[in-house]
């Protein structure tokens, strides 16, 4: 299984989109991988982990075939993490000679209700015909293709149950955990119940190298302390590989002085473009 991270920034981007804060005029200056546009991971070819706007760039800087993806893993109804108007083009006359006719969202029943509405003026019947929504709930399991998805619950945004999602493939296991809070410890033992495995995960870390509590994010400490429930109660594979992801600008860090934090408890900083195969 291989893991893109397409982009690893928190809703504003780094640098942030009106800011001119030092972390994000070093950004500007600097550019490489101290710039960060919103979260979105591709796994192999075919899988999306969330849709933001930034998808589209993602597309033109990666050189990617986005007609070849056959499904989408969406957490919740935020705009950097679902962005539906984008599937209006998916079909003639704005794209043609796709690899994959039809593609599968998965979802919460909020982003569902999301997709169709914000999607509802401009989508074509013969487009909308051959893009399908799969609401899931916390635990609930699927298999798509050779894929197995499990949804989780994430602690984000109130009266939404957002989502995070471990996906198997191939004997190898991925937690991926954008914009979410700390979770309890039950909610390792039960996926661990299910017989998963964990050989990489993706967590939030917002805050940066700081330690944010309870609350819809985490930072740097948070991610130590979620790991450290991941192992004991038996979850994470030989080997397991950990990134830190979805970075806000007011960590005051760039992307040096974040990896110093990082290193120090085992822990890599993902940046937009890094690659990982398991």
């Amino acid at each position: 299984m291989k893991l893109t991270f397409l982009g690893t920034a928190a809703a504003e981007g780094v640098p942030a989109v009106f800011c001119n804060c030092p972390t994000c005029i070093r950004a500007k200056n600097r550019g490489g991988k101290d710039v960060r546009t919103r979260s979105q991971i591709l796994v192999d070819d075919d899988t999306l982990f969330d849709f933001p706007m930034d998808t589209y760039l993602h597309m033109l800087a990666y050189k990617l075939d986005l007609s070849a993806v056959k499904r989408v893993l969406i957490t919740h109804a935020h705009m950097d993490h679902c962005y539906p108007q984008e599937f209006c083009m998916r079909g003639e006359p704005f794209a043609r000679y796709l690899k994959e006719e039809r593609i599968t969202v998965y979802c919460n029943a909020t982003v569902a209700e999301m997709f169709l509405s914000d999607t509802a003026r401009e989508i074509k019947p013969e487009v909308a015909q051959n893009i399908g929504l799969e609401i899931l709930r916390p635990f609930d399991e699927t298999v798509s293709g050779d894929m197995r998805i499990v949804a989780l619950p994430a602690s984000h945004t109130k009266g939404e149950q957002c989502l995070i999602y471990y996906i198997e493939r191939n004997g190898k296991g991925a937690l991926l955990m954008n914009d979410t809070g700390i979770l309890d410890i039950s909610v390792f033992e039960r996926l661990k119940a299910m017989n998963a495995k964990i050989d990489v995960a993706a967590l939030d870390c917002t805050y940066g190298a700081k330690k944010h509590g309870a609350g819809r994010h985490m930072g740097l400490f948070d991610v130590q302390d979620q790991v450290e429930l991941m192992r004991k109660v038996g979850l994470l594979a030989q080997g397991a590989k950990i990134f830190a992801t979805h970075f806000s600008h007011n960590t005051d860090l760039d992307y040096d002085g974040m990896c110093r934090e990082a290193e120090r408890i085992g822990i890599t900083v993902a940046y937009d473009g890094c690659h990982i195969t398991v």
